[in-house]
């Protein structure tokens, strides 16, 4: 087996200069939720799913694969696209678990965006705030100083400093290399749990970015109901602290 297979499962579509997502999990799994999201509403078509040696199942990280119902199948990550918006959609569970892995699987990502003249690249992930943020912002990182200042009319937050990891990260950077333009979305998230809030933000700026036509009640609602399990939680935890102060008073 090569190190990466991409396996299509339909005629490759005549798509008129895409724009190329990737969505993979990682931090708050905000690149997946929103490229889920997006496949989801928009009946994005399977394009092809992407086989890899360096896939291997968490925690332990060890190669293996999954089954359902008896049945075995390899771990993939899959690719979608949509016709009338011209994307092409990566998502998965899957990156690598050796450095040199993630180059690989970026690089031949890289070559899909050549094989299809993908115009412009996004990247989707999490920025680790380590806290529950009601109003999350979005980072975002790009290939030229060019696209730096096109995305700050989009009231992106732009960082002095810092690191992207995995995939979405080494797509920048080899991606600036083959001088492909290539955008980087970070939603802030706590970091510690699927965020659809980071999502939600995430998608907010792609669709003013992009004009994609996409549905976002959905989401709009799913980041409410963590908002309402947030403020239980912090209500429950202020009735436990008052309690515990009423009894460090007695004796």
């Amino acid at each position: 087996m090569e190190d990466i297979v991409i396996k299509y499962r339909t005629k490759k579509p005549r798509l008129e200069d895409p724009i190329f997502i990737e969505g993979l999990s990682g931090v708050g799994d905000v690149g997946r939720l929103a490229a889920e999201y997006m496949i989801r509403k928009l009946n994005g078509k399977k394009l092809a799913d992407i086989y890899s040696q360096f896939f291997a199942m968490p925690p332990l990280l060890i190669p293996g694969v999954k089954y359902e119902r008896g049945v075995a199948e390899l771990l993939k990550d899959e690719l979608f696209y949509d016709e009338k918006n011209n994307l092409i959609i990566l998502t998965g569970y899957y990156q690598g678990y050796r450095p040199e892995n993630y180059y690989r699987y970026a690089d031949k990502l890289l070559d899909l965006c050549d094989e299809f003249d993908v115009s412009r690249i996004f990247t989707l992930g999490g920025y680790t705030t380590g806290r529950y943020l009601k109003n999350p912002g979005v980072y975002v990182v790009t290939t030229s100083d060019e696209l730096v200042e096109e995305m700050k009319k989009y009231g992106l937050k732009v960082g002095n400093s810092g690191n992207v990891f995995g995939v979405t990260g080494v797509l920048l950077g080899l991606g600036r290399e083959r001088g492909k333009e290539v955008i980087c979305l970070l939603g802030e998230t706590h970091g510690a749990y699927p965020d659809p809030k980071g999502a939600k933000v995430v998608l907010e700026k792609l669709v003013e970015i992009t004009n994609i036509e996409l549905d976002l009640e959905e989401i709009k609602n799913e980041s409410d109901k963590l908002d309402e399990e947030f403020e239980r939680f912090m209500a429950e935890r202020l009735k436990t602290e008052e309690k515990k102060e009423e009894f460090s008073y007695i004796g």
